[in-house]
């Protein structure tokens, strides 16, 4: 079975429960009849036994051209972008693709659920705990200590939303050209599960997990971040 690569597939949402179905249905519609190419990106399947794979397909008629399958759907607001390590040469066209979709309202981004959440709007947090979010805000402080390093949107631990890096991941940060106490000041945009546990934070541990965001445009990360 293939993933295609650098997708995150829409659910369900309490304004549009088909939301799901409705993009799968369009997605095959692409697809069905047409001749699709792929490259597998990892030999190894993931623990659903998928095999992650960059896809290309015609999207119009069976003799257009070939495109990336996952930045036609993305651009067309069927999927949001998902970060990973196969993805990485890929992220800035995908993270365009995105951005695109989002601004023009498309697909999922019609639906408030889908609303990226700005961190501090507290009353948006609780009804998508445990759900893929995408979270804006500014940090106002790094905290370091022996096990995570935190990254602070508001000064109650607990109440504030926060991003966590396990102590084990900071080095895959630091790789990619992360300085932690750069942030601070900073606007950012991460994706990833909600956890409201211990108040609202998201735990990330993939560097594309996490945006850089300027008033002009948004910055898909370090300077040093791999381009395709």
């Amino acid at each position: 079975m293939l993933k295609v690569s650098g997708l995150d597939p829409p659910r369900p949402t309490p304004d549009n429960p088909d939301l799901d179905i409705d993009s799968s249905v369009k997605l095959a519609g692409w697809l069905v009849g047409k001749d699709v190419a792929f490259r597998l990106l990892d030999a190894r399947p993931d623990r659903w036994g998928r095999l992650a794979a960059e896809v290309f397909a015609p999207m119009d008629a069976s003799t257009s051209p070939a495109r990336p399958l996952a930045q036609a759907a993305i651009e067309a607001g069927l999927a949001r972008f998902e970060p990973g390590a196969a993805e990485r040469p890929c992220r800035t066209e995908l993270l365009a693709a995105e951005a695109r979709a989002r601004a023009a309202a498309l697909g999922l981004w019609a639906d408030p659920y889908y609303a990226i959440i700005a961190a501090s709007d507290h009353g948006a947090f609780a009804e998508r705990a445990g759900t893929s979010v995408v979270v804006e805000g500014r940090v106002i402080g790094v905290d370091r200590s022996t096990y995570r390093t935190m990254l602070l949107f508001g000064p109650r631990r607990g109440w504030d939303f926060s991003v966590t890096i396990l102590q084990r991941n900071t080095k895959i940060f630091s790789a990619a050209g992360f300085d932690f106490n750069s942030f601070k000041g900073r606007m950012i945009r991460v994706r990833g599960l909600l956890d409201m546990r211990f108040g609202p934070q998201v735990e990330v541990s993939n560097p594309d997990e996490i945006e850089a965001i300027t008033q002009e445009r948004d910055d898909a990360g370090p300077d040093s971040a791999p381009r395709r």
